[in-house]
């Protein structure tokens, strides 16, 4: 019963030191925290939400290695928790390990197949790795869970486009266009595929909607007034 008691307490003390580092950590004052997430864990080494917050303080003090040696110690004390492998993919993605971001993306697949977010995160990686057919599939997974995604949609029009299959590409910006047209995306994307296809002035077109919806993109701005100035030359 002494035992139980005691481990009450620890237990208490432990979730005391984690809310206390992380007011700590919010107000800036990082060695107090850090101080008090390690006291929790001294107090209860098994407290696992003392390593997730833990190592989320380390990712906001791009302290990689720290963070992840944390995280993974949460998984091992709730195994196959989605919101660890969120974060070893945050962990990842922070030090350019792309391939360990996809790995967890489908360790997530695994219990959650019918996740269209997960599918998306996981093609965004494999658009960075240059895998762009593995990515195209993902976005498809994606599409098929949620038709109606606009930054898959525009994904997908992409990786088509990477793939010289710009009609499709064309066709895939449109449907885009159509879920929401307040977007800039999809009009950008379709004055890529126009400048690729060598048509300036439906390049232009849709290049100067797309600006005219994000005026403070500078890539817009540099992409909108070289074709104007194309077509300029061109009259």
């Amino acid at each position: 019963m002494k035992n139980n008691t005691n481990l009450n307490i620890n237990d208490t003390l432990a979730h005391e030191y984690v809310e206390r580092g992380k007011g700590f950590f919010n107000d800036g004052e990082v060695e107090k925290a850090f101080k008090d997430f390690t006291k929790a864990i001294f107090l209860n080494n098994e407290y696992a939400e003392a390593y997730f917050v833990k190592g989320q303080a380390h990712i906001e003090m791009y302290e990689a290695y720290e963070a992840e040696k944390c995280i993974k110690k949460y998984l091992k004390l709730v195994p196959n928790d989605a919101k660890g492998y969120w974060k070893l993919i945050d962990i990842n993605d922070l030090t350019g390990d792309f391939d360990k971001c996809v790995y967890y993306c489908e360790k997530l697949l695994e219990s959650d197949g019918s996740n269209a977010s997960i599918y998306f995160k996981k093609a965004e990686f494999l658009v960075l790795l240059n895998e762009f057919r593995n990515a195209l599939e993902c976005f498809e997974e994606c599409l098929k869970l949620c038709p109606d995604f606009y930054d898959a949609l525009c994904g997908k029009a992409s990786m088509l486009l990477s793939l010289h299959n710009k009609k499709e590409a064309l066709e895939i910006y449109n449907k885009a266009i159509e879920v929401d047209g307040t977007k800039s995306i999809a009009y950008f994307g379709k004055s890529e595929v126009y400048m690729t296809m060598e048509n300036s002035i439906m390049a232009l077109r849709f290049a100067e909607i797309a600006y005219k919806i994000e005026p403070d993109n500078e890539w817009y701005k540099c992409h909108y007034t070289l074709l104007k100035n194309m077509n300029l030359d061109i009259k």
